[in-house]
């Protein structure tokens, strides 16, 4: 009997599940965080926002320096050099990814009074030349990986607005009604087309599609997952109760 295939958890198996999206858009999903958490007070509105955009940029680069948020670009050179023997080092994207090696966004960071960091755009470069040693460096059209930016789960944990507050965004009461439909009156329930139980992700996708039928979109993919996980949590605890023959109706 041939034994299963294993479950791809190489490398390349995660590049094909991560979310890229625009430089521009990441800064406009980690300004929304800090605009929303930051705990100093400002004189104006405007004074907030500045510091909301500069927080975010700051934010991004140093998780990029510090190889805990990856990017990938279009188009990319990273040459570091030394003029007395013209011995050069290039620096290769990292497979399979194709993504920028933090030591060019460290490089960045240390010449950012002389380098273009156009968020809009998603270009960064930059050029140095001290001492016979020089370093050249550019990237664009990047795009980063969505679930390691900063701040983005705090978004995800905000408590839904009260009765007496703002109306909320999202018909969640809606979505999870038809959840406990589709699990209650499908033949198959909530299981996954191979059968098996479903997953975080599994649950996202079901709400997602839901929101998007109904609504032609979606909330964030985080807010997403963080009520997957939470079903799944429940789940999971009701078959444990089921097991030790313990009553799972509150």
């Amino acid at each position: 009997m041939a034994s299963p295939t294993p479950a791809r958890t190489d490398s390349k198996a995660l590049a094909e599940r991560r979310e890229w999206i625009s430089s521009r858009e990441a800064v406009r999903l980690v300004t929304e965080a800090y605009a929303t958490h930051d705990i100093f007070d400002y004189d104006t509105p405007e004074a907030k926002r500045r510091a909301a955009v500069a927080g975010a940029a700051d934010a991004i680069l140093r998780r990029l320096a510090e190889g805990a948020l990856i990017a990938q670009p279009v188009w990319f050179r990273f040459v570091q050099g030394n003029n007395v023997d013209t011995a050069e080092h290039v620096f290769h994207l990292n497979q399979p990814d194709r993504t920028i090696s933090p030591n060019f966004w460290r490089t960045l960071q240390r010449l950012k009074p002389v380098a273009t960091l156009d968020w809009v755009a998603g270009d960064f470069s930059f050029e140095d030349v001290d001492a016979g040693i020089y370093a050249q460096g550019h990237a664009t059209d990047v795009k980063f990986d969505r679930a390691t930016l900063p701040g983005l789960d705090l978004s995800a944990k905000k408590q839904p607005a009260s009765a007496g507050g703002a109306p909320r965004k999202w018909d969640w009461d809606g979505a999870f009604l038809h959840l406990a439909a589709l699990a209650h009156g499908s033949a198959d329930g909530l299981l996954r087309p191979d059968g098996g139980e479903p997953n975080q992700t599994d649950i996202a996708e079901i709400l997602r599609a839901w929101f998007v039928d109904n609504y032609d979109d979606a909330p964030e993919s985080s807010q997403l997952r963080f009520y997957g996980k939470r079903f799944i949590t429940e789940l999971n605890a009701v078959k444990l109760r089921g097991a030790n023959n313990l009553p799972t109706r509150g």
